[in-house]
C-alpha cells in the first residue's frame, strides 16, 4: 500500500466580504479559487490578506516553504517620520531582558514616485516620559539579524523588524519615529 500526496477538492463560487465592503475574485480564475475539503473552505491567503491591506510572501526553498503575512494590527498606532511620508512603523512589543529594553515592530515601505524597488532603511525610537523627557533611543535596520534572509526591504512591503538598547523605556508615554538613511 502507498500513501497518496494527493487530495480531492471541490471548486464552489464564494463572495468575500471584508469589514462590510464586497471583494470580488474573479469566480472563474484558478488563482483565486475557493476550495472545499472535507466540508471546510480553503481560501486563497493572497487575495484576502491584500484585502486586508496586509503583506504576502511566499518562499520555496524546495521541501521548505513559507508564507508570510504581515500586517498592523488595528490597536497599533502608525508612526510616521515627516520627511518620509511612505515609511511606516508599528510597535508590536516592548520587552525588558535584565538592563536591556528589547523591541518588536512592524516596519512598511509604502509606494512612492522612486522607480527603486528595493530599500535600506535605518531608523530610531526615540521614547519620552510623561514629562516629554528622553529616557531612551533604539536604534534599528531594514536588515534582519540573520545572513540567510533578505537584506532589503520592497516598495510595498511590511516586514517584521527588532531593535533594542541598554536602559528601560517600559516607561514611555510617547514615541517618535526617525528615519535616519533611506538608501
Amino acid at each position: 500500500m502507498f500513501a497518496s500526496e494527493s487530495v480531492q477538492t471541490y471548486l464552489f463560487p464564494a463572495f468575500f466580504n471584508i469589514n462590510g465592503k464586497n471583494a470580488h475574485a474573479p469566480i472563474d480564475d484558478k488563482e483565486y479559487a475557493v476550495l472545499n475539503y472535507q466540508g471546510h473552505a480553503y481560501v486563497p491567503v493572497r487575495f484576502i490578506s491584500e484585502q486586508l491591506w496586509a503583506f504576502v510572501d511566499y518562499t520555496d526553498q524546495g521541501t521548505y516553504k513559507e508564507i508570510t503575512i504581515n500586517h498592523f494590527p488595528s490597536n497599533v498606532p502608525i508612526l510616521k517620520d515627516n520627511k518620509y511620508a511612505n515609511i511606516n512603523f508599528g510597535l508590536l512589543d516592548l520587552y525588558l531582558d535584565g538592563g536591556y529594553t528589547g523591541i518588536l515592530g512592524l516596519l512598511a515601505l509604502d509606494h512612492d514616485k522612486n522607480s527603486i524597488t528595493e530599500h535600506d532603511i535605518e531608523f530610531k525610537l526615540h521614547f519620552y516620559d510623561v514629562n516629554d523627557k528622553l529616557i531612551g533611543t533604539a536604534s534599528s535596520t531594514s536588515k534582519p539579524g540573520g545572513s540567510d534572509q533578505k537584506q532589503t526591504i520592497s516598495t510595498g512591503e511590511i516586514k517584521y523588524v527588532s531593535a533594542g538598547e541598554v536602559g528601560d523605556f517600559s516607561k514611555y508615554t510617547k514615541v517618535n519615529f526617525e528615519v535616519t538613511a533611506y538608501k
